[in-house]
């Protein structure tokens, strides 16, 4: 029997199914895509996953290398051990963990500057003016970045000769308040005014922020020769970048034996007995610096973490400051 449809409505039927089947298939590859996307974003939340847990295995490793090159309470460090800032690279399936451990002893601790303690935080300002001074900044740039990190600390909201406080930075094009806290991270020194990313990066392997006002001692066993500036300032100056590369070339190969022996060297003996900072100066150290990045894939995760070694060999850890995934 002859269909009896009239053509146009049998091209309109023909024109919807066409319709209708674009739509699905439209709707196939939206719903495709949609879950190659989510299948992506589930391998890298994994890789992130699975990348955190290898950090989390790396800190306490770090820890464990840390307490076995350590001994004893009464055992001196010496040069040779797992804190002398040399990146280690460790291959892990389908990337690589790369670590290196700093002596975070061997810093001048920024948040030293305030402490409530007038002659402290003078001594304070001395050791970091020296430093600062001794790696090339003129006095003016020198005066100005003491007085605007001691600001950032103290709990006041009055700006020193030279500093800043809340009107200094509300006036910046992403305006903020001055911490008036201690550093959390020596990063947040970016922040001060007049610290560019070329005086950061030249200052950040002399300078730490421990989450204390005072000044930890510095460790004469395991400073390393880039590290001589840090004697000048511990001396405040007394004994210039050349005389105390000179003290850590003399040093023997597996340390002083003692501190009086550090003490006699012929640098460091030019010091009078009474201006000597002997409190400031240790053959063991208690803080550290983990710096860790994981290379999984295409992601790098990276971790800096600060942990404290108590006289027991028991560690506290503070909160990490965590990289950027790429």
């Amino acid at each position: 029997m002859r269909d009896q449809t009239p053509d146009h409505e049998r091209g309109a039927a023909l024109i919807t199914a066409l319709m209708v089947v674009a739509f699905m298939a439209a709707v196939s590859v939206s719903l495709v895509e949609m879950m190659r996307h989510q299948i992506e974003r589930t391998r890298v939340v994994e890789d992130r996953l699975q990348a955190s847990a290898y950090l989390d295995g790396a800190v306490a490793y770090g820890e464990v290398l840390l307490a076995r090159f350590a001994g004893g309470a009464d055992e001196d460090f010496t040069p040779e051990g797992p804190w002398d800032g040399v990146p280690r690279v460790f291959p892990i399936e389908n990337g690589q963990i790369i670590a290196s451990i700093r002596d975070s002893n061997n810093c001048l601790n920024i948040n030293a500057l305030h402490s409530g303690d007038m002659a402290a935080d003078e001594r304070a300002a001395a050791r970091l003016r020296s430093l600062l001074q001794a790696v090339g900044l003129p006095p003016g740039e020198t005066e100005t970045l003491i007085a605007a990190a001691t600001d950032w600390i103290d709990p006041d909201r009055t700006a020193r000769p030279g500093g800043a406080e809340d009107d200094t930075y509300l006036a910046r094009a992403e305006p903020h308040r001055a911490a008036n806290q201690p550093f959390t991270e020596l990063g947040e020194m970016r922040l001060l005014p007049g610290v560019t990313r070329a005086l950061f990066e030249t200052l950040a392997p002399y300078l730490c922020a421990l989450p204390t006002s005072v000044q930890a001692p510095l460790n004469v066993n395991t400073l390393r020769a880039d590290q001589a500036v840090l004697i000048t300032a511990l001396s405040e100056g007394s004994v210039s970048l050349q005389a105390a590369g000179q003290a850590l070339f003399r040093r023997p190969s597996t340390g002083y034996s003692s501190l009086e022996a550090f003490w006699a060297d012929p640098v460091m003996a030019v010091m009078p007995p009474e201006e000597r900072p002997l409190s400031l100066t240790a053959l063991r150290s208690e803080w550290f610096e983990l710096n860790l990045a994981v290379e999984l894939g295409e992601m790098r995760l990276m971790r800096v973490q600060t942990v404290r070694m108590d006289t027991s060999g028991a560690f506290t850890r503070l909160p990490p400051v965590q990289g950027a995934v790429l």
